[in-house]
């Protein structure tokens, strides 16, 4: 799709809920958004925070980003209470924007 920016994303999940990090209940978690990277190849530590992995550990389930006019690509991750990706990983699929000016 193409919108102009500031981009808004609603996060959802069925199934499962929403905690904030660090807190451990059964069958919940909270989102990782990653803005234009993969999935990092070992899924078994702790997500790091990064400009290209945005954390969401108060259990947020919205924000707003802002993105240079142009494509890119937003896939979400489910983290447990400790940022680690849920196994089997639980993610969103990849969705390409391209942002107008």
């Amino acid at each position: 799709a193409s919108i102009k920016g500031p981009v808004t994303v609603v996060f959802g999940l069925t199934g499962m809920g929403v905690a904030p990090a660090g807190v451990q209940m059964e069958n919940t978690g909270h989102h990782h958004l990653l803005i234009d990277t993969d999935l990092p190849g070992n899924v078994g530590v702790p997500l790091p925070a990064t400009d290209k992995i945005v954390h969401f550990g108060k259990g947020q389930t919205e924000t707003t980003i802002t993105l240079a006019p142009g494509k890119h690509t937003l896939q979400l991750v489910l983290g447990d209470h400790l940022h680690i990706p849920f196994n089997p990983v639980l993610a969103s699929q990849k969705v390409t924007i391209t942002v107008t000016p």
